[in-house]
């Protein structure tokens, strides 16, 4: 069985595999959560080293994605998505038999570099399928499945934690690449119609990102993920330590805890897509961005008067993600939907500036040394406030001048 031609696609085949693709990220990320404490007592390193290979991650995987955006645009999704995949699982399996710290945090570059070319080429895939409004629902949909890894992701990794080593996380991590490469050979059709020739070409490559950084929609949806993302990764990097090392959770319970976080993020996301075409994109993402301001401005507020409980901590960074639900595909199907023929290049871009936020944000935490609850508060409230007042001046006051200056020319007409 086939997806359709970018024509008449089998949406919900191609929901699943897209899904399946973007979930390389937040599996990555949230397996091997539960085990950080006990990867520094294995090989000997401090917090600080040890949060290093989740920082050098997300460098990888920012400066990653401004190169497959190009690659797809010129030789197609398909066999640029196979590469990455690839090198994935070799990355992987390098994690897996690493010595000593520094070893680790080497390998985990490579395997983000990999891994990098799932967020990119899946946005840019639904981009090719379909216009600008079913774009945010079939991206709500892909989030509502992508969900489900940083639901069980989290809890699988504090039972890998609890039965078995570290390594183990990256064993299936590899394991989980080597099924999903089998399924885009099989199942993934390619999706490109308009292939670019000189779209890896360094002078129009570049022209195209300046373009696209001067297209106020755009840049206002960028500014708003890059807010919204640093929140997340601040509060991803943040909570381990806080709630295992400082308030005494078990690899377990953390698990289990951030699968109930991640049940924020897919009623976000399945909100998303029921409402998103009875009140549009902008309204949506209006919510969304307000729901990670109330979360982040509440654990705050929480942790800075000292209230410092497991509640406190997992209660707001649930709201957070439940607003992140609700904006994730409405930012992402608004940022690229300008650019139909460059869609590769507009995902790149995006998650360029997405995760090397969320690398700053986790350099930051892990090299200040001032206390980790109050550090994850401050940054999760500051980008949480960050993400909506950037959406709704760069974006929503503009749009909804640009409205009324045309039904008023309209009127005069």
């Amino acid at each position: 069985m086939a997806v359709a031609s970018p024509g008449r696609p089998n949406t919900i085949l191609l929901a699943v595999i897209v899904s399946a693709t973007v979930a390389l990220g937040p599996m990555t990320i949230n397996l091997y959560l539960p085990a950080l404490p006990s990867i520094a007592t294995a090989l000997s390193a401090d917090a600080d080293r040890v949060q290093r290979t989740l920082s050098i991650y997300m460098i990888g995987f920012a400066c990653s994605q401004l190169v497959y955006g190009p690659l797809s645009d010129r030789f197609g999704r398909k066999p640029v998505l196979l590469a990455g995949v690839g090198i994935y699982i070799l990355a992987s399996l390098a994690c897996a038999l690493a010595q000593d710290i520094d070893q680790l945090i080497a390998c985990r570059f490579f395997q983000a570099v990999g891994g990098a070319c799932g967020p990119v080429l899946g946005r840019a895939v639904v981009r090719d399928h379909f216009e600008r409004a079913e774009a945010a629902q079939v991206m709500s949909w892909v989030t509502s499945v992508m969900a489900l890894a940083p639901i069980l992701a989290p809890m699988f990794g504090g039972l890998i934690a609890t039965w078995s080593d570290w390594r183990m996380n990256f064993w299936v991590l590899a394991a989980y690449a080597g099924l999903l490469a089998v399924a885009l050979v099989l199942l993934l059709g390619e999706s490109n119609r308009h292939r670019d020739p000189t779209a890896t070409n360094p002078g129009p490559m570049l022209r195209n990102f300046a373009m696209m950084l001067r297209h106020r929609v755009y840049v206002g949806f960028l500014v708003t993920n890059v807010f919204a993302f640093a929140g997340v990764f601040a509060g991803l990097i943040g909570s381990s330590f806080v709630l295992i090392d400082k308030m005494g959770l078990s690899p377990l319970h953390y698990g289990l805890a951030f699968g109930v976080v991640s049940l924020g993020f897919l009623a976000g996301a399945q909100a998303s897509a029921r409402l998103v075409r009875r009140f549009g994109l902008e309204r949506i993402c209006l919510a969304g961005t307000s729901g990670t301001a109330i979360g982040g401005f509440s654990i705050l507020v929480l942790l800075w008067a000292g209230i410092e409980t497991p509640l406190s901590v997992i209660a707001p960074i649930t709201v957070y993600y439940f607003g992140m639900g609700m904006a994730v595909p409405t930012i992402q199907a608004g940022a690229v939907a300008p650019f139909p023929h460059n869609a590769g290049a507009a995902s790149s871009l995006v998650g360029v500036f997405q995760y090397t936020a969320a690398g700053g944000a986790t350099l930051l935490l892990g090299n200040l040394g001032l206390d980790p609850t109050i550090l994850m508060a401050t940054m999760m409230g500051v980008a949480g406030l960050g993400a909506l007042v950037a959406f709704v001046f760069l974006v929503w006051i503009p749009t909804r001048r640009h409205e009324a200056s045309g039904a008023a020319g309209g009127d005069r007409n």
